[in-house]
């Protein structure tokens, strides 16, 4: 296949194509063709290049990543430390509308990552009028409503306390600590609603519909929330509680990941961080600048030799080497490096495999030759939050995804709060909310609560992109939902 790109002597190249409805790709490695399938677009990117990255770190080769799917062709390149990045010079899409500018994002896990290592999955995205915001009084709330077009998720009635039109074919967000959501209206606007579904304020999109790249997200510095849109070459960001949005330009040949509290940003072997200067407050210089947002810029963090970037916090990035250690990164200071305490029936670290917010996810090889030891390890002192002996195979191809309290890396089912493990032999987990995993068991959707017992969900049952102040946010026909719990 022919994508434009120049040439990489001495670089192996493997194809991935991913089929029209996106739920199965093939890959195709040493002539030999695979194939991968997921829920969605999400799962089954990340299933594909999860599987490309595990062959580029176990044979220690640089590969090239033709890929297409339905639209377009580009290109990604996987490094011997798993490390999965844009291709210094991508093919270009066709009929880019605006600058034409082409980024990556990227999802791992129930977050997204960049720089993912071995064994860990990664999902590869393409990227695709002023900025004015309007505070309303909140006055207006809206109806209630029943969900009746998909099933209701386990412990959440049909009886919605607010229903929403979305613009068709965007993807709300809800924050982090359940305060708000914020999703595309119809009129193309950019709105947050507090829990009860009453407008906080609204904005004039940025960029078209069309050029949003992904779901809106919030991203978290310390104790201030913002919402984050990405899209037509550039990271757009607002205060929670409404204010002029700051912009920043991305480099050429972008990624953006948000596996951790706030969006990433590498390009080839540079990792950047929003400064995150602007606030509510922000004023009369922003107003007057053009467009009515003020100019953001891009802090460059410089992670260890030899390992990537996986995620920001705040200003910091956490950087690895897929045999460990890992780093955090950023600031004036000196990188600071974590070892990660050895947790019990281990011998070495055998993979660092990925990380969330909070957490990083190391394999260890066990003094029991036919298991390995998988321990969740605080990423910010190394300790041990759990851990556990397992059949190697029972771990291939898994992900890891992450709620309040309840974790999985693949059948392996965490208790963050006190440690606890159990294996649930044949769970893919593809999401969370609250304390409650959704994915399949042996093919069959199911929910698993922090009980570790499956629940099988009828066909098309909603799975919440998150809970609202204990409210499960689910959509249905281009409609957002809030479903009162049971």
């Amino acid at each position: 296949m022919s994508t434009g790109a120049e040439p990489m002597p001495q670089w192996h190249h493997v194809t991935l194509a991913i089929a029209p409805d996106e739920r199965s790709a093939e890959v195709t490695i040493e002539g030999r063709t695979r194939l991968v399938t997921g829920q969605g677009a999400k799962e089954t990117r990340r299933a594909a290049i999860g599987a490309i990255a595990e062959y580029a770190t176990r044979t220690g080769r640089h590969v090239v990543i033709d890929a297409q799917d339905a639209h377009s062709v580009w290109q990604l390149v996987a490094t011997p430390a798993g490390v999965v990045r844009a291709a210094a010079t991508p093919p270009q899409p066709p009929q880019r509308s605006r600058r034409g500018r082409r980024l990556a994002v990227v999802a791992v896990g129930g977050v997204l990552a960049v720089g993912v290592l071995a064994g860990a999955g990664v999902a590869a995205v393409r990227l695709l009028p002023d900025a004015t915001v309007v505070p309303v009084d909140g006055s207006s709330a809206p109806a209630s409503a029943t969900f009746e077009t998909r099933p209701a998720p386990p412990g959440f009635t049909r009886q919605a306390d607010w229903r929403l039109p979305m613009a068709p074919g965007t993807r709300p967000a809800v924050a982090l600590d359940g305060s708000a959501a914020a999703l595309i209206d119809p009129d193309e606007r950019l709105m947050v609603v507090g829990p009860g579904g009453t407008e906080t304020w609204s904005a004039e999109l940025p960029v078209e519909v069309g050029d949003i790249d992904g779901p809106l997200r919030f991203a978290r510095d310390g104790d201030t929330q913002r919402v984050v849109l990405v899209g037509d070459g550039a990271l757009w960001l607002w205060p929670a509680g409404g204010g002029v949005p700051e912009r920043f330009d991305l480099p050429d040949d972008a990624e953006v990941s948000f596996a951790g509290t706030g969006p990433l940003v590498t390009a080839g072997d540079d990792a950047f961080v929003p400064s995150f200067a602007a606030s509510s407050e922000d004023s009369a210089e922003a107003a007057a600048s053009p467009g009515g947002f003020s100019e953001g810029e891009l802090v460059r963090v410089e992670p260890p030799g030899g390992t990537g970037a996986m995620l920001a916090d705040g200003g910091e990035v956490l950087a690895a080497s897929a045999d460990g250690p890992w780093a955090w990164a950023g600031g004036e200071e000196e990188p600071r490096e974590v070892e990660a305490d050895r947790p019990e029936g281990a011998e070495e670290v055998d993979r660092v495999l990925t990380a969330s917010a909070g957490y990083v996810i190391v394999r260890w090889s066990a003094d029991d030759e036919d298991r390995t030891v998988l321990a969740v390890h605080d990423a910010g002192d190394g300790s041990v939050t759990a851990s556990a002996a397992i059949a190697p195979d029972e771990l291939e191809d898994a992900r890891w995804v992450d709620g309040d309290r309840t974790a999985a890396y693949g059948p392996l089912l965490v208790d963050l709060a006190d440690g606890t493990t159990d294996v649930l032999s044949g769970f893919i987990p593809v999401n969370a909310a609250g304390d409650t995993l959704y994915g399949e068991l042996d093919g069959a959707p199911v929910a698993v609560g922090a009980d570790g017992e499956p629940v099988e969900l009828e066909e098309d049952t909603a799975r919440p992109w998150g809970l609202l102040d204990g409210r499960a946010v689910v959509v249905a026909d281009d409609d957002l939902y809030a479903l009162s719990p049971e």
